[in-house]
């Protein structure tokens, strides 16, 4: 059987957005997945055009053409209506129709899929359509998002004489891979954590205080336990840059993942200490440092860490 090692992926001219770079980048990792091999990839070109009689028919079409037909190959949602969405309201951009029909073959499981479409499509998507998904707290401060991005190397190259835009689609399109590519690596780890927390809190006895052998990301075990009512604090090793340091700190479970209120601050005694100060209020003889805003403290040992937790659930 002759394996086909040439493709083309069709998308607008002109200013580029999020979606379509996203969506570009999905089919070019999606392509040479399932079309590479360990000594070769497959040959994709992309052609930027808005002129429809360019295109041939096992071409795959984004966000361009009016239409959305996984069989044709054809990932576009400016049509009238749209081209569906989510549950949650959440309308698919281009990137969302190609991530909906190739990111589980991508990632290899539904799970790690569904936790990409959550993480990165769906805010892209939302943006792409309209939908607000956040407020602004502070005037004039904003998220930098991928948006800004995208608009800085649309803006920068339309304004230089020889343009680049092409060039430059093309640089960020190699930039979404890479961070796609990332993304999926990173979940895959995340979804085995947050098994082994979940294991973790069901054998703990006094759920209160969660004890980790391993440094896990904060993200990640704050959405785990924000499940269950009763944690307020995690112990866990200080492992910086990937090496052990024998610190081992103790930081606070959050109310919300979306905001840094802790249920339980640690005891406003300890805010801003470190060394000694810290030691003769505390009584712990390796106790390091407290945070000023009262949400991570730091010891020399995981005996001291637990002095520590026992003193903090006390107040």
């Amino acid at each position: 059987m002759k394996i086909k090692k040439k493709f083309r992926i069709v998308t607008h001219s002109g200013t580029f957005h999020v979606d379509d770079v996203f969506a570009v980048a999905t089919l070019k990792i999606f392509l040479t997945k399932k079309y590479g091999g360990m000594f070769y990839k497959p040959q994709i070109n992309v052609l930027r055009t808005r002129n429809l009689d360019l295109i041939k028919e096992d071409d795959y079409i984004v966000d361009l053409a009016g239409e959305y037909d996984f069989k044709k190959l054809i990932f576009d949602h400016h049509q009238i209506g749209g081209a569906g969405g989510r549950e949650n309201g959440i309308a698919y951009s281009a990137f969302g129709l190609v991530w909906k029909d190739f990111g589980e073959e991508i990632c290899g499981s539904c799970e790690v899929a569904e936790e990409i479409d959550k993480k990165v499509t769906q805010p892209i998507d939302a943006m792409d359509n309209g939908m607000d998904l956040y407020s602004v707290n502070i005037e004039g401060v904003n998220p930098y998002l991928f948006y800004d991005v995208i608009s800085t190397f649309n803006f920068v190259s339309q304004r230089r004489k020889n343009n680049g835009i092409n060039k430059n689609f093309a640089k960020m399109v190699s930039w979404a891979e890479d961070i796609l590519l990332m993304e999926i690596e990173r979940v895959v780890i995340e979804v085995g954590f947050k098994k082994e927390i979940e294991e973790i809190y069901k054998k703990t006895e006094d759920k209160r205080l969660i004890v980790f052998e391993e440094d896990y990301n904060p993200r990640v075990w704050q959405e785990v336990l924000q499940k269950y009512p009763e944690p307020l604090f995690v112990i866990k090793p200080d492992n910086r840059n990937g090496g052990q340091t024998g610190i081992w700190k103790m930081k606070n479970v959050n109310k919300v993942l979306t905001s840094f209120e802790a249920r339980k601050d640690l005891p406003e005694a300890w805010a801003g200490k470190t060394g000694k100060e810290l030691q003769e209020i505390t009584g712990v003889e390796d106790a390091i440092f407290c945070h000023t805003k009262r949400f991570i403290v730091t010891a020399g040992s995981k005996e001291g860490i637990l002095k520590l937790a026992e003193l903090a659930l006390k107040e």
